[in-house]
């Protein structure tokens, strides 16, 4: 496994984390395709692998997917660095701290090492969140603190709110096909020593080969995904990828994941359902692609231009 740390804290970290939006999640098949029990294996394979970076969210599952995650770490609290997320609804001084109190239950622990604000709510300042933030920092509830689906502007507006702590983290979409991330937020965080979660960074499975203009995914989150209204566009990615995991022995998605976390403050945070999917993640971080690999992914990628047509969307869902 390969890890960096987490911002300046020190603290090191996987460059795979495992997702748990899944647990808990019925839009994703939760209690008919996989268990409970499924998610809580899936975890702990993956901590026996090497993943010690663990993300979840109040809002997942309602709040199930804290607890299974809570339950899955039990006896393995301090080989698990756990992060969840505080709703964009709860971001009053009062609603933080209130939620915080709640994950804090439901996850059954002491100290949230990594605590995120899910996405920015600009009817609520960031001032009295961050504030916030402080306080849980200062009460021992929290250890350090992060930002989710941040722009480079509500980052810094961010960290010029907090007093005496910085924001060690952003996690946001970026995998393969989605780079958006690379035009400011990924520079400033290479120079400020901030850390990328990368989030959906199989593109909803979309790289994982599994997927073509034929065979089209059914569930309602990939049906509204502009990618897979795109697949003529991106399937010289997914070909590339399909070619080198024939020649290497390995999963399409293994090496879309060894991509992306080439950078070294870049952590992939892979959403599993079960123990097969943790370990194929898991084992993504020793595949060794070479510099023709990666600058040929990266042209493709860079030619694979995402049409922004909607229209197509709304013919997906009427299919």
């Amino acid at each position: 496994m390969l890890y960096t740390v987490l911002g300046k804290t020190g603290l090191r970290i996987s460059r795979i984390a495992l997702g748990t939006w899944q647990f808990g999640s019925r839009q994703w098949g939760y209690g008919v395709s996989y268990s409970r029990a499924d998610c809580v294996e899936a975890l702990r394979a993956a901590v026996e692998h090497g993943v010690n970076l663990v993300d979840t969210a109040e809002i997942y599952g309602s709040g199930l997917s804290e607890e299974i995650v809570g339950e899955a770490v039990k006896g393995l609290r301090e080989r698990v660095v756990i992060a969840t997320k505080v709703s964009p609804l709860n971001l009053t001084y009062d609603g933080v701290i209130k939620a915080c109190g709640r994950s804090l239950r439901r996850l059954g622990v002491k100290t949230i090492d990594l605590y995120q604000i899910h996405h920015p709510n600009p009817l609520i300042p960031i001032s009295g969140t961050m504030k916030a933030m402080e306080k849980l920092v200062e009460m021992g509830w929290i250890s350090y603190i992060g930002v989710s689906n941040f722009s480079l502007k509500r980052l810094i507006k961010a960290q010029e709110a907090l007093r005496r702590e910085e924001i060690v983290s952003n996690q946001v979409k970026y995998n393969l096909l989605e780079r958006d991330v690379e035009r400011e937020l990924l520079p400033y965080a290479e120079r400020e020593g901030l850390t990328i979660l990368a989030y959906s960074p199989l593109a909803q499975g979309l790289l994982t080969g599994k997927y073509t203009r034929e065979r089209q995914p059914r569930d309602l989150i990939r049906k509204v995904n502009l990618l897979f209204a795109n697949m003529e566009r991106v399937e010289p990615v997914l070909a590339k990828l399909r070619e080198l995991a024939g020649r290497m022995g390995v999963e399409p998605g293994q090496i879309a994941l060894r991509w992306l976390i080439s950078r070294e403050n870049v952590s992939a945070i892979v959403g599993v359902k079960n123990v097969g999917q943790a370990l194929s993640a898991a084992a993504s971080s020793d595949i060794d692609l070479s510099r023709e690999d990666y600058e040929e992914l990266d042209r493709l990628s860079l030619q694979a231009r995402i049409s922004r047509n909607y229209a197509k969307v709304l013919l997906r869902l009427l299919s």
